[in-house]
């Protein structure tokens, strides 16, 4: 019965091919409006995110230390330090793959290479744990065993001479035999020079470690109390902060809020990475809604069409009532009808929508390139091939599904009025 239904619809509409495309061009215009409109919010999206860095910086969370209450009777918060006890508590929250704690040298310190010297930040981090970190070496092993260090990309090119009176970098192969470790000792008031080995240079675009000496976590500990000059507990052990990293992209953002529950600071990436998710979602909203309007101008257009068709049908519609036809079976076909409209002219926007985002990718891509892609665009496509137009499979579906909705909805107050129509009147109609 139904198959039937639609075959009559169908006939319906090819009855009036003329009208049939007119209505449904509305729709196209407005499916094509809304899938450009939202598509280009999914390129610039790619290209802000392609500029943050690497894929697995959208997983990570930094840590500092927070506040917490203390127990009812005082309304002071008392200070949550990063110690042994908040590696666990993190490690245990759901999304989390891994937690490094990190320990900078609480001293003077550098690397020197015959008269040149390097300062810059020294970290220790467990050596278990240090892949975690997402770098990857461009020299060297990624190795991090006692006496061992792992470079930032840019330490090599930031040696100077500590006794000129300008500042000049100097290139230092920190691979090369001979480089020291000079470390700065409050209690004697001296420096002392340690074996260091450089196992591995960091490939250029780890963020803020380009410039970081990493050093196993025992040894940055043994550095702190030799120029200290005390002992430390290890049950009172603080580390500066913590490195988390989210089992996905999906799962950072309930990580770093988890995190907060618990008292302690979040930050990093993944933190900038929700805002800018936000900023996105409110301008897909935005855009979307001014494309909405050219398909709430194309309801219009099939309501009017479907009221014409009920008009000029009125004594069909009496006459399938008289053979038996039910109120059902004709709101169904007119219901088809408007459904068939609006699929027509989403599919047929859908592909408008297509053939643009190719055009305009292709101009793009085409035009002079300056150093972050088309030189008048104010942002960097080049990273993600110059795609400023983006069509995602579920768009297409939300697109093409919005405008039978539209078309439906549109189509809706004809149908009942049409099934509700007394047959008696009907075939009183010329």
């Amino acid at each position: 019965m139904l198959l039937e239904l639609f075959r009559l619809a169908v006939g319906n509409l090819l009855r009036a091919r003329g009208r049939l495309v007119m209505t449904a061009s509305g729709v196209l215009v407005g499916t094509t409006a809304v899938v450009l409109l939202l598509a280009l919010t999914f390129g610039l999206q790619e290209a802000a995110e392609a500029g943050i860095g690497s894929a697995a910086s959208l997983t990570e969370i930094q840590v500092y230390p927070g506040f917490s209450p203390r127990p009812e009777e005082s309304r002071e918060p008392a200070m949550l330090q990063l110690d042994d006890e908040a590696v666990a508590r993190i490690t245990a929250l759901d999304g989390v793959a891994a937690v490094v704690p990190l320990l900078s040298v609480q001293t003077q310190i550098s690397l020197a290479s015959g008269k040149y010297r390097y300062y810059g930040q020294f970290v220790g981090v467990p050596p278990e744990a240090a892949p975690y970190l997402g770098l990857r070496v461009a020299r060297g092993t990624f190795s991090l065993g006692p006496g061992e260090a792992l470079v930032g990309a840019s330490v090599g090119s930031f040696f100077v001479d500590p006794d000129a009176q300008t500042w000049e970098p100097v290139e230092v192969d920190v691979l090369a035999e001979g480089l020291k470790m000079r470390v700065y000792s409050s209690v004697e008031g001296r420096e002392q020079a340690f074996d260091i080995t450089i196992s591995g240079v960091l490939r250029p675009g780890s963020g803020s470690f380009d410039g970081t000496v990493f050093l196993p976590l025992e040894d940055v500990i043994a550095l702190n109390e030799w120029s200290s000059g005390n002992r430390l507990d290890p049950e009172e052990r603080r580390y500066d902060y913590l490195l988390v990293r989210a089992t996905s992209r999906e799962t950072t953002r309930a990580v770093s809020e988890a995190i907060r529950e618990l008292g302690y600071g979040t930050g990093g990436v993944g933190e900038f990475l929700d805002q800018l998710n936000s900023f996105f979602t409110t301008m897909r909203l935005m855009l979307g809604g001014i494309g909405g309007v050219a398909l709430v101008v194309a309801a219009f257009g099939v309501a009017n069409t479907m009221m014409m068709a009920i008009l000029e049908r009125t004594r069909e519609i009496g006459l399938m009532k008289a053979l038996g036809a039910r109120d059902r079976d004709v709101l169904l076909i007119f219901l088809i009808e408007s459904m068939l409209v609006g699929l027509s002219g989403g599919l047929a926007g859908l592909g408008a929508a297509y053939a643009l985002q190719n055009a305009i990718n292709g101009a793009l891509t085409a035009m002079p390139q300056g150093q972050g892609g088309p030189g008048f665009l104010p942002f960097d496509l080049s990273q993600v091939g110059n795609r400023l137009i983006v069509i995602p499979p579920e768009l297409a579906l939300f697109a093409v599904l919005l405008a039978v909705l539209v078309g439906l909805g549109a189509g809706a107050l004809p149908a009942v009025r049409a099934a509700r129509l007394p047959p008696v009147v009907a075939l009183q109609q010329e």
